[in-house]
């Protein structure tokens, strides 16, 4: 709960962050280096499930940028930021979460994938745990079909921030590596056996190369 003495330095810095996060963003956005996605042959003719942590999230967004994906934002007013920074020509967005009570993020998202659009997540979000794979991104490939395209990003010169899912923001002017793992299908009349397989798949595939970094 915010008191009403609280309201005002939030609000203060909810209009700085959003005046400042389009800025910022367009910034890092043209100086990095990073290569933008190219589908393999096998991706034509039908949508795309991108999935990477968290951590990952502003490298994974520019990257994918080419293929106008939709992305789950959650709803809070850090949501309300993204989007306006982002901008409605290259991505669409929808609001919510795939866990627990979001449902109707989910079905939104199935939407989007019958439609024929790709969509973008982060497998561990909105708020964790950290690098634990929850079950929207398997459930969405199991129902519609779609495979789901895990990201992972390598940046030696970057800032970790103190949050709970390790943000990364690369340096300025600084080269970042996006890893593509292999494709993960979910068939829909797969078992629960399955699912931990595909789920243990992308774990292993997120955390590969975790270890001492050059963090500052």
């Amino acid at each position: 709960i915010i008191t009403q003495s609280e309201a005002g330095p939030e609000m203060a810095s909810q209009a700085l962050k959003l005046a400042l996060a389009p800025v910022a963003w367009q910034v890092l956005r043209g100086t990095v280096r990073l290569a933008e996605f190219q589908p393999h042959p096998d991706d034509q003719g039908h949508p795309l499930i991108f999935a990477c942590l968290h951590r990952d999230i502003l490298m994974a967004i520019m990257h994918v940028r080419p293929m106008k994906p939709s992305l789950l934002v959650s709803q809070s007013p850090d949501g309300d930021i993204l989007i306006k920074t982002l901008g409605q020509c290259h991505y669409g967005f929808v609001r919510g979460a795939t866990g627990e009570g979001g449902k109707r993020a989910f079905l939104a998202l199935r939407r989007e994938l019958e439609q024929g659009r790709s969509i973008g997540l982060a497998v561990d979000g909105p708020k964790g745990p950290y690098g634990v794979i929850n079950e929207g991104a398997l459930q969405l490939s199991r129902l519609s079909g779609a495979p789901i395209v895990p990201l992972r990003a390598v940046a030696p010169r970057r800032v970790v921030l103190n949050t709970w899912d390790r943000t990364v923001v690369p340096h300025l002017f600084s080269r970042i590596v996006m890893h593509r793992g292999a494709n993960q299908m979910v068939p829909r009349d797969c078992g629960e056996a399955e699912l931990a397989a595909v789920r243990q798949e992308l774990a292993s595939f997120f955390h590969e190369e975790e270890g001492p970094h050059a963090d500052s």
